[in-house]
C-alpha cells in the first residue's frame, strides 16, 4: 500500500506543475491520489504529463452523470503507478452541462494518448458529451439503429425503457484503396459457438494490409443494470460478466465495497480468493493453450490439453461447487472453504495435472511444424503494445513488464512471490529463448501461458502450505459504512489481465449510483489489429486465440 509520504511526493509535484489549475489533491482508499483541475481544457495536458512524466499507465476511463448531486458530469482518467509505488493517479474534471439542446463537451485526450481512444468514443455513446478533436467521430456501442439523442448511461435514462428503432445509419469503415486491394468481411455471425464480432479484411493476395473490427452486437447494459440492483445482486452479475473470468472480476468488485466500508476479510479468505483466482488462471490458459493446437491443426495437443482443462473445470466443482467457480466471493470475504481434505486433493490433483501438461508442452515444442506456424506470427512490438495500453500475458510477451497482482498487490497476493519461478525452466532450449526475447508473437504468447501455468500451481502450493487456521471466512458490511456517494477502485489480474472495476455508492447505501467496468478485454481487443499486419488471412484465427480476447468482457 502505497505511504503517505510516496503520495506527498506526487501531490507536490502535481501542484507544482499545475499551479492555480489545481482545486484538489486526495488521496482516498489508501493508493488512490485524486487531482481534481479547474478547468477542463487542462485535461489532455494533465493527462500527458502523468503518463510521462510520473510514467502512469491508463488503467480505465470513467464518466458519470452526477447533475443530481453537483449539477455536473464527471471524467475521471484513472493512471496507475506500478514499479513498487502501488499508486493511482486519478486526473478529475466537471463537465457543465449546458444550455438545452446542447451537448456539453470536453477536449479529447486521444490525441495525446492513443489508449483513451475507446473510453471516449465509449463515453460519447453512453453520456452524450464530446471528446472534441477526437480522431474517430463513429459510434462505437450504439449500432445503427439507435437513436442519436438517447444516451443510456444518463441517470434521466430509466432501465425499462422500450427504445424505439430508427433507420439505419450506415456505419462507415475505413476503406483501404488500391490497385490488387480486396476486401473480405467475417461475422458478425460465425460458424461454430462464438459470440458475434464483424471483422473487415483489407489484403493484397493473402496477406491482411488493415483490419478493422466491430463489437457490442451482444450489448446487455451490464452497468445500468447494476444501478437497480443491491450489492449482493451486483455481486452475482460481476461474476457473469464474463462466465470464466468469474474469480476475478468478483474479486474487483469485492475489493471495491471493502474499501469503501473499510473492512478487511479474515486472512484465510483472502488466502482461499487467491488459490481459486490461480486454479481460474490454470484451466483457461490450458484451454487457450488447446485452442492455438487446433488452429494449427494439431489434434493430438488439443486433445490432451482439452482433458487437461475438463480436469481442472472439474476439481473446481469439487473444491468450490462450480465449474466455473461461481460463488466464491462473498462482500467482505469468501463463500467456500478449503478443508484439509479439500486442500490435499488440490495439491496432488494439480500436481498430477502439471506433470502431464509439461509432457504435453514438451511434446508441441518438439514438433516443428507447430513451432513454424506459432514463431513470427501476429506479433506486437513493445512500443505498439505501450501505445494501445495491452494488458496481460499480451503485454508481457511484448516485453511490458506488469502485472496487477505484483504492482497493486492485493489480499494475499501481498505476501506471494509472482515473478514466474524460473528454476522450472532449466533447459533452455531455441523456444524458450525466442520466449525470453519477449518478440510478441504468438510463440511468445505460447510461452508466457506455459509459464503463468506452472507459476500459479506453485502460487497455489504456497498458499496450501501456509494457510490460516482461522475458520472465519467473512467479516459483516455494516451498510451505515457505505457512505452515500463515496467511491472506490478495485481491481484484480484475469488471466486475461488487469481488470478494473470502479464503484460509487447509492443513496440508500444498499445500491450503486455507478458501476463502471474495465476488463481486459476491452485493453486488448484493438490489438488483434495490430497483431494481424502483414500476415496471412489463414492465420488470424490463431492470431485471434493467442490473445485469448472475450466478447462478453467488451460488450458489456
Amino acid at each position: 500500500m502505497t505511504g503517505p509520504t510516496q503520495a506527498a511526493g506526487y501531490e507536490a509535484r502535481l501542484r507544482d506543475r499545475f499551479g492555480e489549475g489545481v482545486v484538489s489533491v486526495r488521496l482516498l482508499n489508501g493508493n488512490e491520489l485524486h487531482l481534481t483541475i479547474r478547468s477542463k481544457e487542462d485535461l489532455p495536458e494533465a493527462c500527458a504529463y502523468v503518463h510521462d512524466e510520473l510514467k502512469g499507465v491508463l488503467a480505465t476511463v470513467v464518466c458519470s452523470d452526477e447533475r443530481r448531486i453537483s449539477g455536473e458530469f464527471v471524467l475521471r482518467y484513472a493512471f496507475g503507478i506500478g514499479g513498487g509505488e502501488d499508486l493511482f493517479v486519478i486526473v478529475e474534471t466537471r463537465i457543465e452541462q449546458g444550455s438545452p439542446g446542447s451537448r456539453p463537451s470536453f477536449p479529447s485526450v486521444a490525441l495525446r494518448l492513443q489508449a483513451a481512444t475507446l473510453y471516449e468514443r465509449e463515453i460519447r455513446d453512453m453520456f452524450g458529451l464530446v471528446p472534441e478533436g477526437h480522431p474517430d467521430e463513429r459510434p462505437m456501442v450504439l449500432h445503427e439503429q439507435w437513436p442519436e439523442d438517447v444516451q443510456p448511461l444518463r441517470k434521466d435514462f430509466d432501465i425499462g425503457t422500450k427504445v424505439a428503432r430508427v433507420t439505419d445509419r450506415p456505419y462507415e469503415f475505413l476503406k483501404v484503396d488500391g490497385e490488387g486491394v480486396s476486401e473480405i468481411p467475417v461475422g458478425p455471425v460465425h460458424a461454430g459457438i462464438i459470440e458475434p464480432g464483424h471483422f473487415r479484411f483489407s489484403t493484397i493476395g493473402d496477406s491482411i494490409i488493415n483490419l478493422e473490427t466491430r463489437l457490442y452486437y451482444t450489448h446487455r447494459g451490464v452497468e445500468k443494470l447494476a444501478e437497480s440492483m443491491n450489492l449482493d445482486k451486483v455481486l452475482l452479475v460481476s461474476e457473469r460478466i464474463s462466465g470464466d473470468e468469474a474469480v476475478a472480476n468478483s474479486t474487483a468488485y469485492c475489493q471495491a465495497i471493502e474499501k469503501i466500508a473499510g473492512v478487511t476479510p479474515p486472512r484465510r479468505a483472502l488466502q482461499v480468493r487467491a488459490v481459486c483466482a490461480e486454479m481460474e488462471r490454470v484451466y483457461n490458459h490450458i484451454g487457450t493453450l488447446a485452442g492455438l493446437s487446433t488452429d494449427v491443426g494439431f489434434g493430438y495437443g488439443a486433445a490432451r490439453l482439452s482433458i487437461l482443462k475438463e480436469r481442472m473445470m472439474r476439481l473446481n466443482e469439487e473444491v468450490a461447487g462450480s465449474r466455473l467457480l461461481f460463488g466464491v466471493n462473498r462482500l467482505g470475504g469468501v463463500g467456500v472453504d478449503l478443508s484439509e481434505e479439500k486442500s490435499v486433493r488440490l495439491l496432488g490433483a494439480t500436481d498430477e495435472v502439471l506433470s502431464d501438461f509439461k509432457r504435453v508442452v514438451s511434446f508441441l515444442r518438439s514438433d516443428s511444424s507447430v513451432m513454424d506456424r506459432l514463431r513470427g506470427t501476429g506479433a506486437i512490438s513493445s512500443a505498439a503494445a505501450l501505445e494501445i495500453g495491452v494488458v496481460g500475458v499480451a503485454a508481457r510477451s511484448s516485453g511490458l513488464d506488469i502485472d496487477t497482482r505484483r504492482d497493486h498487490p492485493y489480499g494475499a497476493y501481498r505476501s506471494l512471490r509472482i515473478d514466474p519461478h524460473h528454476d522450472n525452466l532449466q533447459q533452455v532450449t531455441r523456444f524458450q529463448a525466442e520466449m525470453t526475447r519477449r518478440r510478441g508473437d504468438v510463440l511468445a504468447r505460447f510461452e508466457t501461458r506455459v509459464e503463468e501455468v506452472i507459476n500459479s500451481v506453485e502460487i497455489m502450493r504456497e498458499v496450501l502450505q501456509d494457510l490460516d487456521s482461522g475458520r472465519e471466512l467473512a467479516v459483516p458490511l455494516t451498510r451505515d459504512a457505505l457512505k452515500p456517494y463515496s467511491h472506490a477502485f478495485g481491481y484484480g489480474e484475469s488471466h486475461r489481465g488487469q481488470t478494473v472495476h470502479w464503484v460509487m455508492i447509492g443513496e440508500d447505501q444498499d445500491s450503486l449510483f455507478r458501476y463502471k467496468v474495465r476488463t481486459a478485454s476491452f485493453a486488448n481487443w484493438p490489438a488483434i489489429e495490430t497483431a494481424v499486419l502483414n500476415d496471412i488471412v489463414a492465420d488470424f484465427p490463431l492470431v485471434n486465440k493467442s490473445l485469448d480476447l472475450s466478447y462478453a468482457g467488451n460488450d458489456l
